[in-house]
């Protein structure tokens, strides 16, 4: 795995200097989420801790649903109560969705569904809405998909469309979920990266 830690502190320290200068982290954020997306991307030992999926989707959803400049219900999201213990990260589990979300908007979607659920001894999550299945979207579902020894299978044509098995990772112990206020807080979360020019809330 190639060693990124350098660039993501030189981009941490530009981003430093414009909040002391009162600034906004401009084009900070689009290049920490390619380098973000980049280090996801490339292969990761095991978890140690299985993640919450549906408590991940959760947080992740309330946060989306906060920051967004989108009708009520733009993104719909139907979630089985947790807890859903699956072999994956966390951070992967994210940004796969918020990039799916991110091509939705670009794309100008009316609006989007999500959906996870268990499905015998795995996870299945369900996205629809929003352009083809291309390019970070389906590449980081594949990943969590593949990762976690499961399978995704995307829509041919048309509309995006994707359904991700992740099979169960009960033996494990369980990650704690994110909180939605701990997303909304942090500057540099995963849906400030990926929803970065279409929040509701001025960039702090």
């Amino acid at each position: 795995m190639p060693d990124l830690t350098a660039l993501r502190g030189a981009l941490a320290d530009q981003a430093a200097r414009r909040a002391l200068c009162g600034r906004q982290p401009g084009p900070v954020l689009p290049r920490l989420r390619l380098l973000t997306t980049a280090e996801l991307l490339c292969p990761a030992p095991p978890p140690a801790c299985a993640a919450d999926a549906a408590g991940e989707l959760d947080a992740l959803c309330r946060a989306a649903a906060e920051m967004l400049r989108r009708h009520p219900g733009w993104l719909a999201a139907r979630l089985d109560a947790g807890p859903l213990p699956v072999l994956a990260r966390p951070a992967l589990l994210q940004a796969a969705v918020l990039a799916w979300l991110r091509c939705a908007l670009q794309a100008g979607a009316d609006g989007v569904r999500l959906c996870c659920r268990a499905a015998g001894c795995a996870a299945v999550l369900e996205l629809a809405g929003g352009a083809d299945p291309r390019g970070d979207a389906a590449t980081l579902l594949a990943r969590l998909a593949g990762e976690g020894g499961g399978s995704a299978v995307f829509a041919a044509r048309g509309r995006f469309a994707a359904a991700v098995r992740l099979p169960a990772a009960d033996g494990l112990p369980l990650r704690p979920a994110a909180a939605p206020a701990d997303l909304l807080a942090d500057r540099y979360s995963l849906p400030r990266l990926y929803l970065d020019g279409f929040c509701a809330e001025p960039e702090q």
